[in-house]
């Protein structure tokens, strides 16, 4: 059970997901994992750490693509000696890649996608189970490329990826608030029609079906996922005061 009181002082396992290629980054420089795509100088990567590292009792990074170069960035920063590293074999997506880490966590953790920013702060509620990132937005756009979210006393009722009927103005986040329960799901979650893959929303789902309370996490400020060379220029933005 997760306490809203105490999220950052009771710190819990990080997962970052970066194993990506980042194929429509591509201008930047193939031989470049997306996770270290630059913004002014810095790799996207550095600037996620930097924010969630007040959050983690450990941190684990599952890598795949040129795994080398975030490994060797990864241990540049003195994040201390609980940093794992797991291979993602095959890219299969979000649910596929935290299967890897199933292993090392014994109760509550957190996963970020490695090429989602934000700047600002959660709402934690008192206590919940599992939660899952909720930014509110007046750009449909925003939503469409990442999933929707419907809430029902204070409940997510309905997730939908990449929705093409936007019925309110909530975007599902690349951050999850997940206990263990999250790896039956996965392993029991089919793949989409959509890309082959055993998406997360669709894991995220079977999870609310199934009867496990899946609570939004509300978060205020700006966030970003990082999929264009457009939202390069707009990332840069972001932080241009950092």
């Amino acid at each position: 059970m997760w306490s809203g009181h105490d999220i950052k002082k009771a710190r819990r396992p990080l997962v970052i997901l970066c194993a990506g290629e980042g194929r429509r980054l591509a201008d930047l420089g193939k031989e470049i994992p997306k996770a270290m795509v630059k913004l002014s100088g810095r790799p996207i990567i550095s600037y996620v750490v930097d924010y969630w590292k007040d959050f983690a009792s450990e941190f684990m990074f599952v890598v795949g693509y040129k795994k080398e170069q975030i490994i060797s960035f990864v241990e540049t920063r003195g994040l201390g000696p609980k940093v794992r590293f797991a291979e993602q074999l095959m890219p299969r997506g979000i649910a596929h890649a935290i299967g890897y880490i199933e292993n090392y966590i014994k109760d509550d953790f957190i996963v970020v996608l490695g090429d989602c920013l934000c700047r600002g702060d959660f709402t934690f509620p008192g206590n919940f189970s599992q939660g899952v990132g909720v930014w509110t937005t007046n750009n449909d756009n925003y939503i469409k490329q990442s999933y929707s979210v419907e809430v029902e006393k204070d409940l997510i009722r309905k997730v939908v990826e990449k929705p093409k009927e936007i019925k309110n103005n909530l975007c599902g986040m690349g951050y999850y608030f997940f206990n263990r329960k999250v790896f039956d799901y996965v392993r029991k979650t089919p793949p989409s029609a959509l890309r082959s893959e055993v998406e997360i929303t669709d894991v995220i789902q079977a999870m609310i079906d199934g009867g496990e309370a899946i609570a939004p996490i509300y978060f205020k400020g700006e966030y970003l996922n990082v999929t264009s060379m457009q939202d390069i220029a707009m990332a840069e933005r972001m932080f241009q005061d950092k």
